[in-house]
């Protein structure tokens, strides 16, 4: 598929899973993804997705994996994805990211994977880091990872 993401899933108020990745999307995630309420996994990696992740994905309180990995985003995480309780994947990796790590997601006490490599991040290992008993695989650095194509 290529083309942008159509805001209008962000009526699809039964949703749980959205699963768009290893396409040719491009464009910005759209912020009514946010309303979403019962979505549990977001997949929108290995794209060509643009501009900055909606602060409004924090609102997906029931999501468990996000993974936005393998794109063109640019931009601070939002700290608002600190929000996000049930998580336990957060894919953010190989993107142009930037900024600090938010403090936030401290607050992700169920993350086991948090993936942020490949991106021009700040890079200061977060103190909080050694309070997420469930984390078990954590990456960092700058170097590139293993995106498709």
């Amino acid at each position: 598929m290529s083309g942008n993401i159509p805001p209008e899933l962000g009526s699809l108020s039964r949703l749980r899973h959205l699963d768009l990745n290893n396409n040719r999307l491009g464009g910005s995630i759209p912020t009514q993804l946010g309303n979403l309420s019962k979505l549990n996994w977001l997949s929108l990696n290995d794209n060509k997705l643009r501009g900055r992740i909606p602060s409004e994905l924090g609102n997906l309180s029931n999501l468990q994996e996000l993974r936005l990995q393998c794109n063109e985003l640019s931009g601070n995480i939002p700290s608002q994805l600190g929000n996000l309780s049930n998580l336990t994947d957060l894919h953010l990796n190989d993107n142009g990211l930037n900024g600090s790590i938010p403090l936030q997601l401290g607050n992700l006490s169920n993350l086991k994977v948090l993936a942020l490599g490949g991106n021009g991040l700040n890079w200061v290992i977060p103190t909080w880091v050694g309070s997420l008993s469930s984390l078990s695989s954590f990456s960092i650095g700058n170097l590139p990872g293993n995106c498709g194509g």
